[in-house]
């Protein structure tokens, strides 16, 4: 045809970059046969691309954006001046529900108040009063609205991070591939990472550092992995001032799960469940433990006993006093993880009967990470991944 020769090498179609993108867009909600059929609508022809060629463009994508990650981390990584530099980071919105009790119970908390010897009026929790009362007392003329709210703030002077891991189906059965997410957030912004392997860790230490800069301590909260572990004591072994905080949800789930298998009994998984939990509420690891070796002689399973009292020595370091931090409006829990996990991975790629390949699975959530830290346009438009560094 006339002009041919000016064309790259093709064979007879060439995919536009706005197709590239749309192919990458629309598999994040749909399945690939509702791209393929989408796209056929829209350009008037008749399967204008193939599974296998829509597939391809997205893996193709993905590998592009993990290459340029990559490659900015290591370039980051050779720099002695890493922690003066400034992250480009998402900037917090505006929460759509604040974390407080309804204002229908602000009459009914002040009237409690006002009692000689307070108690928790109906909606509002045990733990949640005590920090009531005690911002109350700390100070006489905190107003109503100061008390109503109950949720974390995250402080100036700190960085959280919060890590986590998703498993994806292979194509054989029971078996999985394990994508990790990370949420790291200052009081400035937030960004997502995803990926896999130590590409990923070395991905989340530069960020990390970044977000520490010079004078911000950290906090990581996760559900206590080994690799998770090994990351903070070996990767972030030159961060002086750090805390690891085991998430409160896994620990009680791990603690539930493990009691039905050495119980004899829903009664008896119930006592011994609220003693636990009871101890380790309130950080008392040693004395969880000794409960447990005293209900060793009406253990039903003493390989589940061991199993719940070796993970529960391991991760000693990682259980504060939750009781106290919740009463300190400090953090308790990886919410963050789960809902990255749920965004960048579980919504689309968790579905019944969805099994994929690691490449497919990996650029999908590399895809979407790009998506969610606002490097959508950046990357069609000048084809660039949102770099980690502020210019």
């Amino acid at each position: 045809m006339p002009g041919n020769a000016l064309l790259p090498d093709h064979q007879g179609m060439i995919i536009t970059r706005g197709l590239q993108e749309w192919v990458c867009l629309l598999p994040e909600a749909l399945s690939f046969n509702s791209v393929i059929r989408l796209l056929s609508w829209q350009t008037h022809e008749d399967e204008v691309l193939s599974s296998t060629t829509t597939r391809q463009l997205v893996r193709q994508h993905g590998q592009i954006i993990r290459q340029q990650e990559k490659a900015e981390v290591e370039a980051l990584l050779q720099r002695s001046d890493l922690r003066t530099l400034q992250p480009q980071l998402v900037a917090h919105g505006a929460p759509r529900r604040q974390a407080a009790w309804p204002k229908e119970l602000t009459a009914a908390v002040e009237a409690a108040l006002t009692t000689q010897e307070p108690q928790p009026p109906q909606g509002v929790t045990r733990a949640d009063w005590e920090r009531v009362l005690a911002t109350r007392r700390a100070e006489q003329t905190t107003s109503n609205q100061d008390l109503r709210r109950l949720g974390p703030e995250l402080p100036a002077d700190q960085a959280l991070a919060v890590v986590d891991e998703v498993l994806t189906r292979k194509p054989e059965k029971r078996r999985f591939w394990q994508l990790r997410t990370a949420r790291v957030a200052t009081d400035e912004g937030y960004r997502y990472i995803s990926g896999h392997g130590d590409s990923f860790l070395r991905h989340l230490l530069v960020l990390t550092l970044l977000c520490l800069g010079s004078h911000r301590s950290l906090l990581l909260i996760a559900d206590g992995a080994g690799w998770i572990r090994d990351f903070f004591t070996q990767m972030l072994s030159r961060v002086p001032n750090k805390q690891m905080i085991l998430d409160w949800y896994h620990l009680h789930k791990k603690c539930y799960d493990l009691t039905s298998m050495l119980c004899k009994g829903r009664q008896a998984k119930a006592e011994l469940l609220l003693q636990l939990h009871r101890h380790l509420w309130r950080g008392q690891v040693d004395a969880a433990i000794d409960l447990l070796q005293a209900y060793r002689p009406q253990a039903k399973n003493d390989s589940a006993l061991d199993k719940l009292i070796s993970y529960l020595r391991e991760r000693q370091a990682y259980i504060p006093n939750y009781s106290q931090r919740r009463r300190d409006r400090a953090y308790i829990g990886n919410g963050h993880a789960e809902k990255a996990n749920d965004l960048i991975v579980a919504r689309r790629q968790k579905n019944q009967g969805m099994h994929w390949s690691l490449e497919t699975s990996d650029a999908l959530a590399a895809l979407k990470t790009l998506m969610l830290n606002g490097g959508w346009d950046l990357y069609w438009c000048e084809r660039q991944v949102l770099p980690l560094v502020s210019t």
